[in-house]
């Protein structure tokens, strides 16, 4: 940790083996405890620099393992090629691979972010990992005695726009009084941390803006549509409306949500709520997705097929009830 921090001084190593997150993560059947978190300095919660786990705050998760049979990737013979495995199925590398895997599932889904880091240390070889909501890169062993590389991950990790690092942007802080108005709307706890995001209107006349709660973490893969929907207090007009992020698919032929409700809405279809924003979220080409564009890559060793996604959100103009309180 020490050595590490010396490469990246804008990061704070923290030591997390023995203190699982038992705030945001307390409905999960497993423990999340990493064993080195790492955060952004100045955005680290108070208790991370006391060697605490907050899923919600953490930037990088490095996790290590001793044991070669515990290496979840195996670096094919020769140049890596379609038909080439990367992954190791015996019982130890699955779990740890199952282990990871979760650890970024809970950041991903206790944060709004497009894409998230991850670092598999075995013994004396170090593994990069991308996430996003189409699956995992993962880079080849690297020798971090003997070869730069990882040094050179924090080093510019440290030194990258927030943007580059996975956080998505488009949601940010809420001021305390915003914040205190739209809990009183939606009924929610005083402690209750709350955030800020603009939907474009489907007339395009300009945006709503939208006070809603931080997610919680729930037991979800990290690939796939990953839908979060939540009340949430629209201050402009002082109503409650549902708000939906989700990563949607890109398929020929299959319309966006608010498309589809623009069409029932014009063909005056009853009993359909209506959509008053939608949009794919605007990014920087490097917080977009990147597994689908990398799956055909000449180093891509074997794996399942990819299907793209985009990120999108929706705003409904009604918030319904759970069919046991209708």
């Amino acid at each position: 940790i020490n050595t590490m921090s010396s490469f990246a001084p804008g990061l704070s190593f923290i030591d997390t083996h023995s203190n699982a997150d038992t705030t945001n993560c307390k409905s999960f059947m497993f423990q999340v405890k990493p064993d080195v978190y790492v955060y952004a300095d100045g955005a680290s919660p108070p208790r991370a620099r006391q060697s605490s786990c907050d899923i919600s705050a953490a930037e990088v998760v490095v996790e290590f393992k001793w044991e070669p049979h515990h290496n979840p990737f195996h670096t094919p013979a020769g140049d890596p090629s379609p038909i080439s495995h990367f992954v190791s199925e015996t019982d130890k590398a699955m779990d740890t691979l199952g282990q990871i895997t979760s650890y970024t599932a809970a950041q991903l889904s206790a944060q709004y972010r497009t894409h998230a880091f991850s670092i598999l240390i075995i013994y004396d070889q170090a593994y990069i990992i991308r996430w996003d909501r189409e699956g995992a890169t993962v880079s080849s062993a690297i020798k971090y005695n003997e070869e730069p590389h990882l040094a050179d991950f924090f080093h510019r990790y440290a030194q990258a726009s927030p943007a580059l690092c996975g956080v998505d942007t488009s949601v940010t802080s809420t001021s305390t009084e915003e914040a205190a108005l739209a809990r009183s709307q939606l009924g929610l706890p005083t402690t209750t941390h709350m955030l800020k995001v603009a939907v474009p209107n489907v007339d395009d006349s300009g945006s709503i803006t939208l006070i809603f709660p931080a997610p919680v973490p729930v037991g979800q893969p990290p690939i796939g549509r990953c839908t979060r929907t939540c009340p949430a207090y629209d201050i402009g007009n002082d109503s409650v409306v549902m708000f939906k992020d989700s990563w949607q698919v890109v398929i020929a032929n299959i319309l966006s949500e608010g498309k589809t409700y623009k069409i029932l809405k014009k063909n005056n279809v009853s009993n359909i709520v209506s959509c008053i924003a939608c949009h794919d979220i605007p990014s920087i080409p490097q917080q977009a997705t990147q597994t689908y564009k990398l799956a055909d890559a000449v180093w891509a060793c074997s794996h399942d097929a990819i299907t793209q996604h985009i990120h999108y959100r929706l705003v409904l103009n009604i918030v319904g009830k759970q069919l046991c309180e209708f």
